[in-house]
């Protein structure tokens, strides 16, 4: 078969929707793939570069999708799709060494490369370790395709990436484990946990919270807020907000993207009166999301910030994933813990996990047991 690789062009938008649509009946939670406009700006974007593989008369018959971070030489695989009829070809790989070559030859190159599998069967987990993806954590019911799905975070580095880690703090008590975890597939060294930090312990009632859903204007006011340092937890890369929720004097702005599809949600940033008790406010914005729909909800926090995990943990959040050297900040580069707080019921018995994924997994259920059962059922 005559395969061939290339960056996908607004012809192809029948053949790639057709991909998806055949593949998912319809329930792919990603609307980039559905709908029109939205693939359009995609192919024409430049920091997102579709990748597609042709066969005969260039029909698409598998597609990739690369985000790209410039500032934080940071990107993003996933959204991958092979016909069901070319499958077992070594396609997905072929196309993400196609994709991890182009980025690398664009200004300013990639030091930081991650991506997301699914677990209902192990093809993607085996191919992304075979490629040098490394394991850093999972995401319990991330997803909604016909079932609510769990999927696996890795990455892969270059240039040297984690030699420029900032390194010098402790671990909180409650990532020491999943730092540890991390450490099994990565070279990092070995770091203490911390039995005592700096908390910053407020008290005032978080006031009534109202959702606005206008989304060129809460782009722009974040825009704006970013700008004049207005903003905190503010670096959750390729995702745009489009729903805000405020105080009515605007001393509480928090901006989040929800996925319409299938009510999951990710917060992109936040303004914090700093006279409100953080776990409350946070305990708070759960609800408001959960009783719009939301099941799933996402924060990522940079590991050395020890008094906000603290805060966002007792707001039953739950560590699930571990991003050495995520963000790059002058000559530094920062870890990231992944928060997620699910509001449905955990199911796991479809999964098939590979590598280190399993210890994710009892990690996350002993801390999501610790947080939300406490000692109830503990043995006296």
């Amino acid at each position: 078969m005559k395969l061939q690789l290339r960056r996908a062009s607004l012809e192809d938008i029948t053949d790639i929707l057709r991909l998806y649509t055949f593949a998912y009946e319809g329930t792919y939670p990603d609307s980039t793939f559905t709908d029109v406009d939205k693939l359009i700006s995609t192919i024409s974007s430049g920091d997102k570069f579709l990748f597609v593989a042709t066969a005969e008369n260039d029909k698409v018959i598998a597609s990739l999708l690369f985000n790209y971070d410039r500032i934080n030489k940071l990107g993003k695989a996933g959204g991958a799709i092979v016909d069901t009829s070319f499958r077992g070809q070594n396609i997905t790989q072929k196309l993400l060494k196609y994709g991890i070559d182009f980025i690398n030859n664009c200004e300013p190159g990639i030091d930081v490369l991650y991506i997301t599998t699914r677990t209902v069967h192990k093809a993607a987990q085996v191919l992304t370790q075979k490629m040098g993806f490394l394991q850093l954590g999972i995401f319990p019911n991330v997803h909604k395709t016909k079932d609510y799905e769990t999927h696996a975070l890795a990455a892969m580095y270059f240039n040297g990436a984690c030699e420029k880690r900032f390194t010098d703090f402790e671990q909180h008590p409650d990532i020491g484990e999943l730092f540890n975890i991390v450490r099994e597939n990565i070279t990092l060294p070995e770091m203490s946990v911390a039995t005592e930090w700096m908390n910053k312990n407020y008290e005032g009632v978080v006031p009534i919270l109202e959702v606005i859903k206008a989304k060129e204007f809460i782009k722009l006011r974040m825009k704006n807020l970013s700008f004049s340092e207005e903003i905190d937890l503010a670096f959750f890369p390729f995702h745009t907000p489009n729903i805000l929720i405020t105080s009515p004097d605007q001393k509480i702005e928090l901006f989040a993207y929800v996925n319409e599809i299938d009510k999951h949600c990710v917060i992109t940033g936040c303004k914090i009166d700093r006279e409100v008790s953080f776990t409350d406010l946070f305990l708070k914005v759960s609800n408001i999301l959960r009783d719009r729909g939301i099941r799933y909800i996402e924060v990522i926090i940079r590991a050395n910030r020890l008094n906000i995990i603290d805060k966002i943990s007792k707001a039953k959040f739950i560590p699930c994933g571990y991003v050495p050297a995520f963000q790059l900040e002058g000559d530094k580069r920062y870890d990231y813990v992944v928060f997620s707080r699910s509001f449905e019921i955990l199911d796991f018995n479809n999964l098939q996990l590979t590598g280190a994924n399993a210890k994710y997994l009892q990690n996350y259920v002993e801390l999501w047991e610790k947080r939300f059962l406490g000692n109830y059922f503990q043995v006296k």
